[in-house]
């Protein structure tokens, strides 16, 4: 049931192990405090839906701009325990992909190439660092499973529906981040000799494909918006990641060629095509790009989306924050969006309202956004974060009504790989500030449009990424090291 209000679902999209025994849904921080929840029997056809919807009609209906991004949805209220949606069951463990396993290699424990060693994929640790750092797995909770495992990149309740696979000449192989080995997807045909991926040849493919299912079973039909904002956060994973190697990464959003790739038994049942990028060496060093931290990988071991509840200590960020995510901006692989930065506390930075666009960043109004802030957060008539301890809170936002347009109903995967690229690049600015970004769907999409100036019926904010100090927390998390 919905109750018919004009602000977005507060699903959390922080990579945040399910909080035990919340009964009282604790806060929207957790992406639970929706008020009503799903009922059962609408849940069930719901989610069979989401897992099963085939690829030729279209997992993102036009319906889900209203419903997903415009409309106050609620959620099943099982959530806040981490069991599955009403009238489902949870899946178990998923069986691994069969076919022959190809080991990578240990991934490297920096990632600074050489300007005299040109990046390519037939070095085995170049293979294995971009798939590592792109979406690997990298810290696990010490509890007595070991998990949440938490990835290169952040998750709606650590589901991460996302696959990896990368597509050469010789076949297509399945990245398995939790064994760092590759598995045969698609044989070659007869005749055709077997070779490792890493071998010379021409340009690599890295896909991206959703399972929605695995979100579904905590969040409903609500899994398509989640897996949509993931998918695009990976897709600028593999980006950066591939300018920290020397590799080129052309991302390509267009959908004929996507299901192309994807034909011939790429993708299993239920798995959605979102994306992908083509892989090649580069002409210029990653240093002549506009931002990359001299070392990428320790960045991206740090980063971190928070605790459960995301409270951060009140505390100023560093000056350069403002200029590294000014110039990290200005390099991300899609240019069609604008990202407006209510700057609270920042050293040496005048509190207030900042946009970049047009690949610059520059002052809108001056002033605490404090209001701005807790008008926009407001669900259910509560503020969904501690906006008085952040340092700056982003919001990304896309020309959706320029792309439904021109793309119909794929304007959603689209605008969701432009969008997710940003907010992947603004949790990892913060990395490298020591400061924790937690993207939060709990805001109001339309009030978010009037008070930040966007044009009316074009411009929609798709994340809204909180950036602030994380307080000491009583969770232990260790490296994952192969």
């Amino acid at each position: 049931m919905r109750d018919g209000t004009d602000a977005a679902q507060p699903a959390d999209t922080a990579d945040q192990p399910d909080p035990p025994d919340v009964a009282d849904a604790v806060d929207a921080v957790d992406a639970v405090d929706a008020v009503d929840a799903v009922d059962a029997v609408d849940a069930v056809d719901a989610v069979d839906a989401v897992a099963k919807s085939p690829v030729s009609g279209g997992p993102f209906p036009m319906t889900l701009w209203s419903e997903a991004v415009y409309s106050r949805r609620a959620i099943p209220d099982t959530l806040a325990a981490g069991f599955p949606a009403p009238g489902t069951a949870d899946a178990g463990p998923e069986v691994l992909p069969d076919g022959p396993r190809l080991p990578l290699a240990p991934p490297p424990l920096h990632l600074t190439p050489s300007p005299a060693s040109p990046a390519g994929l037939a070095d085995p640790a170049v293979l294995a660092a971009l798939l590592h750092y792109s979406y690997g797995l990298l810290q696990h909770d010490l509890t007595p499973g070991g998990r949440p495992l938490h990835r290169a990149v952040a998750s709606a309740r650590c589901r991460y529906p996302s696959e990896l696979t990368l597509v050469t000449p010789e076949g297509a192989y399945r990245f398995d981040p939790l064994h760092h080995q590759l598995v045969r997807r698609r044989r070659p045909g007869d005749g055709e000799t077997i070779q490792r991926p890493g071998d010379p040849g021409p340009p690599r493919y890295l896909v991206i494909t959703s399972r929605f299912a695995r979100t579904a079973r905590l969040y409903g039909d609500y899994a398509p918006r989640l897996c949509a904002q993931e998918a695009g956060m990976l897709l600028g994973a593999v980006h950066l990641v591939a300018a920290a190697l020397g590799l080129r990464a052309r991302p390509v959003a267009d959908r004929e060629r996507l299901l192309g790739l994807c034909a011939n038994g790429l993708q299993a049942a239920g798995e959605h095509p979102m994306g992908f990028l083509e892989i090649g060496p580069s002409a210029r060093h990653p240093t002549d790009r506009a931002w990359l931290p001299p070392d990428l990988a320790p960045v991206l071991r740090a980063r971190h989306s928070g605790a459960a509840l995301f409270d951060p200590a009140p505390v100023a960020a560093p000056r350069a924050l403002l200029a590294d995510l000014d110039a990290a901006l200005t390099d991300a692989p899609f240019g069609d969006f604008s990202c407006h930065l209510l700057v609270r506390r920042v050293e040496g930075v005048t509190p207030g309202h900042y946009v970049h666009d047009g690949g610059r960043l520059r002052p809108v109004r001056d002033g605490d956004p404090l209001a701005l802030l807790e008008q926009i957060g407001q669900t259910e008539g509560r503020v969904s974060l501690n906006f008085r301890a952040t340092a700056c809170t982003a919001y990304v936002a896309v020309r959706r009504g320029s792309a439904v347009a021109r793309y119909g109903a794929d304007a959603f995967r689209r605008l969701h790989l432009t969008a997710g690229a940003v907010a992947h690049r603004l949790c990892v600015v913060a990395a490298g500030h020591g400061l924790s970004a937690r993207v939060h769907n709990g805001y109001d999409a339309a009030c978010a449009e009037r008070l930040l100036d966007l044009a009316p019926d074009e411009e929609t904010v798709l994340f809204q990424v909180a950036l602030g100090t994380a307080r000491p927390g009583a969770a232990f998390r260790l490296p994952v090291v192969f």
